[in-house]
């Protein structure tokens, strides 16, 4: 398939000129409405150039809502997702990625981020990467879900998703030797960094999905995007720290989402996922994803400390020294706040374990003194019973003695009568 061949430009510059520590941002997108503005928003803030989307069909008014956004570019094409997404992800790359620069390639549902993005810019980030000769990332999908039953919710055009979507559930989340999976003669600067495999989906659906992509590359002579999947690269030097690519499956209408993938069958394996999403769904209509193991997303830096994230000790030097040199903020900062917080955290739980402590007593107190009064109630109860009883006694000797009396008296009257 010779794609070039099959996309017509609607908007925006077709070619995008960049610099080494500049980024484009490339999405296959169909359909897009819900992401839109968060997607526009995360990227450009996160400080990408330009963005860049081949659109597969959209029929919700994604392309109109797009061309109101300056440095976007938009293409469209009727190719079949279902047979030639990965072909389909690798023009973007190549078409719009230039030689010896980095481009992201992501989905429309994923918002990338990095270890310290508040402490260090996006062109430090890629300068980093560059000057340790390393031509690919490894990011971890994690899934984002709302508090409320997805059931409930909203069906916004512009769902704000880093408001909405805030938690996330690490507990189900298997790790394996990214070794074990090399099809790619990748070679990776960190040996600490892994496959992840399972998560939120695997709890709630069942659906044990590979969460480890190479969603950003560096276009060298090397490199192979989308090899031998489109969740891998061929011929890389993977950095030594990975990255998280926040992954927004639950918004809006969820159910009639679900249905509408099955019907239009636009997905491999028979969309063998989305029937089991739809069989899930169709059992629980109250399904909530959100489990006692799941956590709320503060910052992305909670995920190097809870240790989701890998980030090697040159990075951290890295990032100190280039924010001493005019970063955004100092990274000893950073350390301090998060230290601060995991004190604060600390002594909140003290607190509430004294709380707890506190009330364990106050409840024990309370319990025996409500035994002590269901003792006297039942003894209260008793002596009732017995005057109760005693009452009967007296009241039927007396109006007995009262018969005994009136039947006397009224033979007697009888007797005078006569």
């Amino acid at each position: 398939m010779r794609t070039g061949q099959t996309q017509r430009h609607l908007h925006g510059p077709e070619e995008v000129d960049y610099a080494p520590d500049e980024l484009v941002v490339v999405c296959l997108m169909r359909d897009a409405l819900p992401y839109v503005r968060s997607f526009v928003e995360h990227y450009f803030s996160l400080g990408a150039k330009h963005l860049v989307f081949l659109d597969n069909g959209s029929r919700d008014g994604t392309v109109e809502v797009l061309r109101a956004h300056e440095n976007v570019t938009i293409l469209h094409t009727d190719v079949s997702f279902k047979e030639y997404q990965k072909y389909l992800k690798r023009y973007l790359i190549h078409r719009f990625g230039k030689r010896d620069r980095w481009v992201l390639y992501v989905d429309q549902d994923e918002l990338f981020d990095y270890p310290y993005s508040d402490v260090v810019s996006l062109g430090s980030f890629l300068h980093y990467l560059t000057e340790n000769s390393y031509t690919a990332v490894v990011a971890q999908m994690l899934d984002m879900f709302p508090e409320e039953p997805v059931s409930r919710a909203a069906n916004v055009e512009d769902e704000p998703l880093k408001e909405r979507h805030r938690f996330y559930d690490v507990s189900d989340i298997a790790a394996q030797d990214y070794h074990a999976f090399q099809r790619s003669r990748n070679v990776v600067a960190n040996q600490e960094i892994e496959v992840h495999k399972g998560g939120i989906l695997k709890t709630v659906f069942g659906r044990h999905a590979f969460l480890t992509k190479h969603p950003l590359v560096f276009l060298d002579e090397e490199i192979e995007s989308m090899y031998p999947g489109a969740h891998w690269v061929g011929g890389a030097r993977v950095a030594d720290i990975s990255c998280p690519l926040f992954h927004y499956k639950f918004i809006g209408d969820v159910h009639e989402r679900t249905m509408r993938a099955v019907e239009e069958d636009s997905y491999a394996n028979d969309s063998a996922k989305y029937r089991k999403f739809l069989k899930t769904l169709e059992q629980n209509p109250e399904l909530s994803v959100k489990r006692e193991t799941a956590r709320e997303l503060r910052h992305v830096n909670d995920l190097v400390e809870n240790q989701f994230l890998v980030v090697s000790g040159d990075y951290l030097i890295w990032v100190d020294a280039e924010e001493k040199n005019g970063g955004p903020r100092r990274l000893a900062e950073a350390f301090s706040k998060a230290s601060a917080r995991a004190r604060t955290q600390a002594s909140e739980a003290d607190n509430f374990q004294r709380q707890a402590e506190r009330l364990d007593a106050s409840l024990g107190e309370e319990h025996r003194r409500v035994e002590l009064l269901e003792k006297e109630n039942r003894s209260l109860k008793k002596r009732n019973r017995s005057l109760e009883s005693q009452m009967r006694k007296i009241q039927g000797s007396r109006i007995w003695r009262l018969l005994d009396k009136f039947g006397r008296i009224r033979a007697r009257i009888q007797a005078r009568k006569g």
